[in-house]
C-alpha cells in the first residue's frame, strides 16, 4: 500500500472521512484500481459489496434510458415533450410575488419544453430548496390546497424561467423518468432492468432496495461532518464525521425518482461508466454516445452555467472546478472544455451525487473514475480535497502504466 492509500486509511481511521470506495478503469481492460477505506457503519468495515444511495448519479441512467427511446424512434431530442407529459402543456413561469405577500405572479411560458431542455437542465425547473418555490408552496397551503407528496405532486411546479434561456439544477430528470415510463409502458425499475442492467449483468442497483436483500443488507449508513447542516452549504471545519440515524431520502418509497432515487453497488455502477466509455454498443449506439459528449448549451443558458461554477460558494467544494474553467453540459452530465490539472482531458463527462459521490468518463484519455461515499452535506470540503487527490493519482498511475490514450498535459 502506497503513501496515498496510507493517508486515506488514516483519514478514515481518524473519522475525518467515512467509508469510501475508489474505482478506476480504463476502456481497454489494462488499468484497474479498486480500493476500500473506512467503515460502512460504526462497527463494520466497508467492502466491495457495499451499496450506496446514488442520489443524482441516478441521472446518468435515466438519461441513458431516454436516449434509448430516442434511438428507437419514440421521441426526438428537440420534440415538445408535452405530447406525452401532458402536465407541461400549458405550464406557467413564476416571475415574482405581489408586494408584501407570498401571492405568486405567473405567466404562461412562450417556449415549448423539449427533451434536450430537460436533459440539460435548461427547461426552467428548480428544486424544492429554492426560496421561490417555498414561497409558492406557502401560498397554495394558505389557500387550503393540500400538499401532494407523490412524485408527480412534488415535481409539478411552475418554471423559474423561459425554457432554453437559462440553466437551473432541478426536477428535469424526474420528468424524464416519467417520460420513459409512459413511452415504454413500464416502470422505470422494469425498464432499467431490461435495457440497462440485464445487458451488463448488473443485479445490485435498484429503486427499491427493500426488494433486493443484497442491496438493503449492504447499504452504507449515512454520515455527516459534525457542525454542518444535513442540507445546505458545507462549513469548512475540522470536526469529525458522525453517523446519522435520520433518513435523508426515503429509500422505501414506491415512487421512482429518475433524478435521484437509485441505490446500489459502486462496482456495478462502474460497469455502466465503462460501457459508455468503451462505446461498446451494449447500451447505446456510437452516434448517440457521441451526442452525449457534445456540448449542448448555447447562448444565455451556456453563460448561466459557466457563471455558476465561479460563484464563491462553489470554490474548493467536492466536485468543484476552478473559477474560469470552461464548462458546458452534455447529455448525462457536465463537460469540461479544457484539460484540468487533476488530469481530466477536455471533453470529460461527469456528475456527482448529493452525499459526495462523483463519476467521470474521459473518452480522450480512456479512463473512467468513481468516488463513492455517503457523507453530508453535499460539497464536503475534505471529501473534495481527497477526491481531487484521488483523480490526480489515478491519471499519474494510468500514464505510468503506458496505456494512457493521449499525452497528459497535467502536472
Amino acid at each position: 500500500m502506497g503513501a496515498f492509500e496510507e493517508k486515506i486509511k488514516k483519514l478514515c481511521a481518524d473519522r475525518e472521512l467515512p467509508g469510501i470506495i475508489l474505482l478506476a478503469r480504463d476502456n481497454g481492460g489494462h488499468f484497474q484500481y479498486t480500493e476500500t477505506f473506512g467503515h460502512k457503519n460504526p462497527t463494520e468495515p466497508i467492502d466491495l459489496d457495499a451499496t450506496f444511495w446514488l442520489a443524482s448519479c441516478t441521472k446518468l441512467l435515466t438519461t441513458i434510458a431516454v436516449l434509448q427511446c430516442v434511438e428507437s424512434g419514440q421521441i426526438k431530442l428537440d420534440d415538445d415533450v408535452s405530447s406525452v407529459l401532458t402536465e407541461l402543456k400549458d405550464i406557467e413561469i413564476l416571475t415574482g410575488f405581489r408586494d408584501g405577500t407570498d401571492s405568486p405572479i405567473l405567466k404562461k411560458a412562450e417556449n415549448k419544453i423539449n427533451l434536450r431542455h430537460l436533459l440539460t437542465h435548461s427547461a426552467g425547473f428548480g428544486y424544492d430548496h429554492d426560496e421561490r418555490y417555498q414561497r409558492w408552496s406557502a401560498s397554495r397551503i394558505a389557500l387550503g390546497q393540500e400538499e401532494d407528496l407523490s412524485l408527480l405532486g412534488k415535481i409539478s411546479k411552475p418554471l423559474l424561467f423561459e425554457p432554453g434561456t437559462s440553466w437551473e439544477y432541478g426536477y428535469s430528470l424526474e420528468w424524464v423518468g416519467v417520460l420513459v415510463t409512459r413511452l415504454s409502458a413500464m416502470s422505470l425499475e422494469q425498464y432499467m432492468q431490461k435495457h440497462i442492467w440485464d445487458p451488463l449483468g448488473i443485479h445490485n442497483i435498484t429503486f427499491h432496495p427493500e426488494k433486493k436483500p443484497f442491496v438493503k443488507n449492504n447499504l452504507v449508513k449515512m454520515s455527516r461532518r459534525g457542525g454542518n447542516p444535513t442540507f445546505g452549504l458545507p462549513i469548512r471545519n475540522e470536526e469529525k464525521v458522525e453517523w446519522l440515524d435520520e433518513t435523508v431520502f426515503d429509500l422505501s418509497t414506491l415512487d421512482e425518482y429518475g433524478g435521484g432515487g437509485l441505490t446500489g453497488s459502486a462496482t456495478e455502477f462502474m460497469e455502466i461508466l465503462q460501457s459508455i466509455g468503451r462505446n461498446d454498443g451494449k447500451l447505446l449506439t456510437s452516434a448517440i454516445v457521441d451526442e452525449m459528449f457534445t456540448p449542448q448549451l448555447t447562448g444565455a443558458a451556456a453563460k448561466a452555467y459557466q457563471d455558476g461554477i465561479a460563484l464563491p460558494h462553489m470554490q474548493d467544494v467536492f466536485a468543484s472546478h476552478k473559477a474560469g474553467t470552461r464548462v458546458n453540459w452534455g447529455l448525462g452530465g457536465m463537460m469540461v472544455l479544457e484539460d484540468e490539472e487533476t488530469g481530466r482531458t477536455s471533453g470529460t463527462l461527469s456528475w456527482s451525487g448529493m452525499p459526495n459521490l462523483l463519476w467521470s468518463i474521459d473518452r480522450n484519455a480512456g479512463l473512467n473514475l468513481f468516488y463513492a461515499s455517503n457523507v453530508l452535506p453535499a460539497g464536503d470540503f475534505k471529501s473534495g480535497s481527497v477526491q481531487r487527490w484521488f483523480e490526480k493519482k489515478m491519471y499519474m498511475r494510468f500514464q505510468e502504466s503506458g496505456w494512457f490514450a493521449r499525452e497528459w498535459k497535467g502536472t
